[in-house]
């Protein structure tokens, strides 16, 4: 029971880091961002509302797609991750001392910060297997309707993303490449950390119960 509390925790925790993340890299948009965020930048900057809003519109419509193609991707979990992701970044980009603090870092500082934040945000809540994003699902169903390996399909979403991004006067610049190349190595060790976590929480829990199942035998 611990186990389960605790995977939703971490579930949580990641989307609240990944959601700072983004929210640093906004404060940097002349360093470049990644293909996703970069478009939703665009988006904002574009037609204003909030990047929550863009993030929220964005994987709607991956749901969308992903129940016309093969429903069976869409669960509740990812409707939730849709919601909360933009809940959290619109929630944390209101806290104004806290961006004011972030601005107030060295911009380099920032980027290196902020592509932790969402490499390992993304790792910690994709390990607790709680569900699967919108994104991922997209990706997911179009790879097998294609017959495209996940890696290819990936790609083409990100050029696509980079594309509109570019049209619509995103912010693209040498940060977009370094992010490309960097942030899958990051959500792979957060990946990784998180499951020796959940591990050896899982061990102890076992061990409480062992040792309460021999008291009571005794």
């Amino acid at each position: 029971m611990f186990r389960f509390k605790f995977e939703y925790l971490l579930f949580v925790a990641g989307l609240l880091i990944l959601a700072l993340g983004i929210n640093m890299m906004t404060t940097i948009t002349s360093f470049g961002l990644s293909p996703y965020d970069s478009l939703f930048i665009a988006l904002f900057q574009n037609f204003g509302v909030s990047i929550g809003f863009w993030m929220f519109v964005i994987n709607f419509t991956f749901v969308c797609i992903v129940f016309f193609m093969d429903r069976r991707y869409i669960t509740i979990g990812a409707v939730v991750v849709m919601v909360l992701i933009s809940v959290f970044v619109d929630m944390i980009g209101s806290i104004d001392a806290l961006m004011d603090g972030i601005r107030s870092l060295p911009p380099l500082l920032t980027l290196i910060l902020g592509n932790l934040c969402i490499g390992s945000g993304i790792g910690l809540y994709v390990c607790t297997q709680v569900c699967t994003a919108p994104q991922e699902a997209f990706v997911l169903v179009v790879s097998q309707r294609m017959k495209w390996t996940f890696r290819r399909t990936e790609i083409s979403l990100a050029c696509l993303f980079l594309t509109l991004s570019f049209l619509l006067d995103g912010p693209i610049y040498y940060g977009t490449i370094v992010l490309s190349f960097t942030t899958g190595y990051i959500i792979q060790a957060a990946i990784n950390a998180g499951n020796k976590l959940l591990s050896f929480v899982n061990r102890g829990k076992e061990g409480q119960v062992q040792h309460g199942m021999s008291e009571r035998a005794s």
